[in-house]
């Protein structure tokens, strides 16, 4: 029908246009941005989830930036370390060179090692880095306790056990020399009775006990007898078990079994115990397991000393001295970096490599030798354990280093692989779009001249 009120064709023309237009728009916006999606408009669920993807991507990329300046601040901290080490065996060989010299030159040997002590000072405090130093914790009121363990007179040589303890961050346990030993606690805490516990000054600190869960292997000496071990479990329940030759030979809350007897598995027991067994030398060597099956985060126990005696003589036993006293000082403190989007962390322990923290402080470099070399081999030990510490904390940096990065990067492929567009296909598609506009646009021309066919039939002049 024609008619001059209703041109339908021309209604269908301009539908068809815009929607030629809005197509070419489309492949146009995708060809000049490269992306399909470009907003909720092209597809909701698309959009919203790669929006989630670069958020996780950008989030990994700033925890990338905040592991490199802790990753810093570890390498300023193993640097620092590695130069005290090296100090220490310094000190040592002077400290032995004392013997069979005279008095002068003791005296300027003394000096020197003196001199090498007050630059482990100025190492340990010239390591920070953004005001975060490792090596000597952080201020506050400290309270110190030491308390000195002795082990009853021994009829042979007891044997030169290593330190074996776990203690937290801060507090140390030194072998005097003299079948006695030092545990210093360090805490916040107000002096008081239970000051010297190394569990509950791991609670005020925040910084739980390592290696709770240990073994060690020892030369128990060519002298058979009966070894007598103190092992202070403090207030947590802890094991030690002794093994020689493939048999447990003494266990925490078994009885003492004649003739190295093997004996059921190590209970835990609580505070100051004494540890029996008949160590024969020629079954080889000691293995001492503590915690064997694991053991609370907040534990901590120590080896506090050792004695040698005759089968039949009396079990040695301990007695212990404590002082306390408190000064304004450092204390350890956690080192908390974040690894990942969902809270999960790396946490470093600081650890005071002040002269404080390692015990030189009141060493008599003149007096008795074994006082200064074992002053000095603590020192080394509590270095060596903040040196062993730090180098897993870098690995560990490493590791998960390389998952945030290498997750950040898969992260921006998914994000391409949903918005991404094929610029070959939308190139093909704008082409078709754009014939699509000119076709639509010839059909409105042609629609609109319809009309002018009912004017001609009115425009004919009569014969």
């Amino acid at each position: 029908m024609l008619s001059i009120l209703t041109n339908t064709g021309a209604a269908d023309a301009v539908r068809a246009l815009n929607a030629a237009t809005a197509e070419v728009q489309v492949h146009q916006e995708r060809i000049s941005t490269g992306k399909r999606v470009n907003s909720t408009k092209d597809d909701s669920a698309d959009y919203i989830t790669a929006q989630q993807l670069r958020s996780d991507a950008d989030g990994r990329r700033a925890i990338g930036k905040s592991m490199a300046n802790a990753g810093s601040v570890l390498d300023v901290a193993n640097l620092g370390a590695e130069q005290i080490s090296n100090i220490l065996n310094s000190i040592r060989d002077k400290a032995l060179s004392l013997t069979g010299n005279d008095a002068g030159s003791k005296d300027s040997i003394a000096k020197d090692v003196k001199a090498l002590v007050d630059q482990i000072n100025t190492i340990a405090r010239n390591s920070n880095l953004n005001g975060i130093n490792l090596l000597t914790g952080r201020p506050a009121t400290v309270t110190t306790t030491k308390t000195v363990t002795t082990m009853s007179p021994s009829s042979y040589a007891p044997p030169a056990l290593p330190t074996m303890a776990a203690l937290p961050p801060g507090s140390t346990l030194t072998n005097n020399g003299t079948g006695s030993t030092t545990l210093q606690t360090v805490t916040t805490d107000a002096p008081s009775a239970n000051a010297g516990d190394p569990e509950l000054a791991a609670k005020t600190l925040g910084t739980p006990p390592e290696n709770a869960s240990a073994s060690y292997t020892v030369a128990g000496g060519p002298q058979a007898g009966r070894m007598d071990v103190a092992f202070n479990a403090f207030g947590e329940g802890d094991v030690m078990e002794v093994w020689q030759n493939g048999t447990r030979i003494a266990a925490t809350g078994q009885s003492y079994a004649a003739s190295g007897g093997a004996v059921s598995a190590g209970k835990a027991v609580s505070g100051e115990n004494i540890v029996s067994f008949d160590y024969d030398p020629s079954k080889g060597a000691l293995t001492f397991r503590f915690n064997p099956n694991g053991a609370d985060s907040g534990t901590a126990w120590a080896v506090t000393g050792v004695a040698l005696n005759d089968k039949t003589a009396p079990i040695a036993s301990v007695s212990t001295s404590a002082a306390t006293s408190q000064a304004q000082g450092a204390v350890p403190f956690n080192y908390d970096v974040s690894v990942g989007l969902k809270g999960e962390k790396i946490s470093i322990g600081s650890r005071d490599l002040s002269t404080t923290g390692l015990g030189l402080d009141s060493v008599d470099w003149l007096g008795a030798l074994t006082g200064a070399i074992g002053a000095v081999d603590g020192a080394k030990g509590r270095v060596s354990e903040a040196l062993s510490h730090f180098g897993t904390k870098a690995r560990s940096f490493d590791i998960a280093s390389l998952f945030n990065t290498k997750l950040g990067d898969v992260l921006d492929i998914a994000v391409g692989n949903i918005v991404d567009a094929d610029l070959g296909v939308e190139s093909a598609k704008l082409q078709s779009a754009q014939i699509k506009q000119q076709l639509a646009a010839k059909a409105l021309s042609i629609a609109n001249d319809q009309p002018k066919i009912l004017l001609s039939l009115f425009d004919k002049k009569a014969a």
